[in-house]
């Protein structure tokens, strides 16, 4: 079995407001790596100016690169418009089918749309829908929805480093989805219909997980049809899949100092602070905390490296408080943390935490018997402190965090 060669591209959902979320769904341009297919997702509404979200009336448009011939179009099923009053001269047509938030297309044509609500369209070569999967009812089980997925305001989300991949066996053409929690979905691309994912079928979509990893952590540009990860996708998978070639890859990329989120508020929210570090506002250097979890479950010690970054509050200014160099190893600082201790002496005392949820910093301590410390912290002090099992070692509580 081999992988196939794919391109994959997700649209982005942006939040407007804080009562409600707008989906934007941007066109999306997917091309085969070999650059043999191109599939195109447009829509009228994006090429209006200014802000708008919930773009629908998506046409879908295959083109054969080598000949110029457009192989087929798809459009994305409507309603009929509908005025929204009685007395309203103004009329919308509302979606049968979701806008796309994915599109991947394999060098034999097979195409795979996923839509807002979590549909998969398989497309065959020729333009023909083969079958429609409701994700989450039909691939996901009742567990599954109950523990991974969550609600939001953009509505259900799991697929947060997910892996979604074609692979080919001698008889096969096969789409493969990889959530987080490690359950393999397999979709034949011949009959749009779910497959069954026997042992050796398995085998090959983890022996093909692997080289994805390393094409896309590779210091030379990989070729075309091995760009299937993100780098931080690809940082996560290579500890989960105990890739050790990768650490040294993983040992240059935990240098990153790129921020990928911002925090603030919560407990703290209108509490204010005089020379103090608000433990609820912060930034988190995500590429790095993915990496360093990757470090650890392939049994490599971190840097000392913080995975967030918390501001110490003057009035109405914020500085970076960069916490003092420690002369004791982390494993020992952690003990002299006490329940009523403010964030900033939290910070002095340990450094960085290495998660950070609601109302909880969490570390991960090496040592020889490697164990976990999550401080409960209110507005300002440390209320809680709970030590536990080393938590990358076994569960989701860590890709759980990460994924959301």
């Amino acid at each position: 079995m081999r992988l196939l060669a794919l391109s994959c591209v997700i649209a982005t959902t942006l939040a407007a407001s804080a009562g409600a979320t707008d989906r934007i769904f941007a066109d999306i341009h997917a091309q085969s790596p070999s650059g043999r297919f191109r599939v195109d997702a447009t829509s009228p509404d994006n090429e209006q100016e200014g802000y708008k979200a919930f773009q629908a009336r998506f046409t879908y448009t295959c083109l054969d690169t080598a000949s110029g011939k457009t192989l087929w179009t798809r459009k994305q099923a409507m309603h009929e418009p509908m005025k929204l009053s009685e007395d309203s001269d103004f009329e919308i047509a509302f979606p049968k089918e979701m806008s796309p938030v994915l599109v991947c297309v394999s060098d034999t044509g097979s195409t795979v749309i996923c839509t807002a609500t979590y549909d998969l369209i398989v497309v065959s070569p020729s333009g023909a829908d083969l079958g429609e999967i409701d994700l989450l009812e039909d691939a996901l089980t009742d567990e599954e929805n109950e523990q991974f997925v969550h609600s939001t305001t953009a509505g259900p989300w799991w697929t947060g480093l997910s892996a979604w991949y074609f692979l080919q066996t001698p008889t096969d053409e096969l789409f493969v989805i990889r959530p987080w929690w490690g359950r393999r979905i397999f979709v034949d691309a011949k009959t749009g219909k779910l497959a069954s994912g026997n042992p050796s079928l398995i085998e090959s979509a983890i022996e093909i997980e692997k080289t994805m990893v390393l094409a896309t952590m590779s210091r030379e540009k990989p070729p075309a049809e091995r760009q299937v990860l993100s780098e931080y996708e690809a940082a996560y998978l290579a500890g989960v899949l105990r890739i050790e070639e990768s650490i040294p890859a993983l040992r240059t990329l935990e240098e990153s100092a790129y921020s990928g989120s911002s925090t603030s508020g919560g407990l703290s929210f209108d509490v204010s602070f005089e020379n103090e570090v608000d433990p609820h506002s912060y930034s988190t250097f995500t590429l790095r905390q993915v990496v360093q979890l990757s470090l650890r479950r392939l049994g490599v010690p971190p840097k000392p490296l913080p995975c967030h970054s918390f501001d110490l509050v003057q009035g109405d200014d914020r500085s970076e408080f960069v916490p003092p160099a420690r002369t004791r190893s982390r494993e020992e600082s952690v003990q002299d943390v006490k329940v009523g201790m403010p964030a900033k002496q939290v910070l002095t005392l340990v450094g960085s935490p290495d998660f950070v949820g609601y109302d909880a910093w969490s570390y991960d301590i090496d040592a020889d018997s490697p164990f976990s410390i999550t401080l409960t912290f209110d507005a300002r002090n440390v209320t809680m402190i709970q030590k536990e099992d080393a938590l990358w070692k076994s569960g989701l509580s860590r890709d759980e965090a990460l994924a959301y």
